[in-house]
Formats: structure tokens, sequence, C-alpha cells
């Protein structure tokens, strides 16, 4: 029942983004809207435990003159670890397979450059109950965008490589 929320709430995130692009009038539009997936490289202390991830992200931009936008991220991580033995005090040896979710509401300011830009953001983190610092560097050609960002929050780190594709340019 569990894998069923999270696919309601993944296709959600998807529609939420591809709709808000669709319905503003392609004269008027202002908001920029797109989906991206995301592989998550755990670092620092999370790296003892966790090995990698998977995330799902809607994004929004706002465009403030020629060369900045308002960011806003909504998103939803999985990250998963090894498999682990161990042995319990009745002599059974288990499995642990350890997982954590983390979902991401993130605002920010970007910085454009050409095709390339800079992003500064602060959010909140769901599992990890604290506010974090992501900065981000991207590139985006046309509709698809490609970034790397470093996600600081509550003494946890982890990096993340996002390619994504804006329904609206």
């Amino acid at each position: 029942m569990k894998n069923i929320y999270k696919g309601i709430l993944l296709l959600i995130v998807f529609l939420s983004a591809s709709m808000a692009a669709k319905a503003q009038d392609a004269e008027d539009r202002k908001l920029i809207a797109g989906n991206s997936v995301a592989y998550i490289i755990p670092s620092g202390s999370m790296a003892d435990t966790y090995t990698h991830g998977f995330g799902v992200f809607a994004h929004f931009d706002y465009p403030i003159g020629k060369y900045f936008a308002w960011r806003l991220d909504v998103g939803w991580n999985d990250i998963a670890g090894d498999e682990n033995q161990y042995v319990d005090v009745n002599g059974q040896v288990l499995t642990n397979h350890p997982e954590r979710t983390i979902w991401e509401f993130s605002t920010g300011l970007q910085a454009k450059y050409s095709v390339v830009y800079v992003e500064a953001r602060v959010g909140y983190l769901s599992s990890i109950n604290s506010v974090g610092i992501i900065p981000a560097v991207g590139l985006r050609l046309g509709r698809v965008d490609l970034q790397g960002s470093y996600t600081m929050a509550g003494g946890e780190e982890y990096a993340s490589i996002r390619l994504g594709y804006y329904w609206s340019k």
C-alpha cells in the first residue's frame, strides 16, 4: 500500500509542473515550469549508512529581468543503503536495508549567464527535519536542463545530479 501512495504523489509532482505551464497563455508566459529526475550521492556522515538515491522534482522559475529568476523546487528523494546482516538478541540473522525518504521544499535565486546558471536555495527537508542550504550550478539548453547541487541540512549532506525538462521556455 505504501508504494501506491508514493506512486500517486510522484504523479502529482509531475502533473503539477506541466499543468502550471500549459495553463498560461503563450503570450503572457511568466512562470516557467518543469520536472526532473535526480541521482543522489550521499556524503559526509550520511555516506556511512546510505549508498545512493533517486529523486523526482517539479520546478517553477519566475523570471526577474534578463539575468535572474526566483526558483521554487518541490521534490521527493528516496535514498537507500547496502543490505546489512546482523544477529539479534535471540540469535536470529536479520537483514537491514536502510532507506530514507526526504521531501524537499526549497526556494531561492537563480542567476543566468547565457545557457549556464547558478542557484542559491534554502528549504525544508522533511526526514532531516531541518532547514538546509542548496547551492547549485546548471546548464539549460532549450527545454533540457542538467544540474548539479549539494544539499547541507542538519549535519547531513548529499550531492545530486538532475536531468530535467521544462514544459515552457
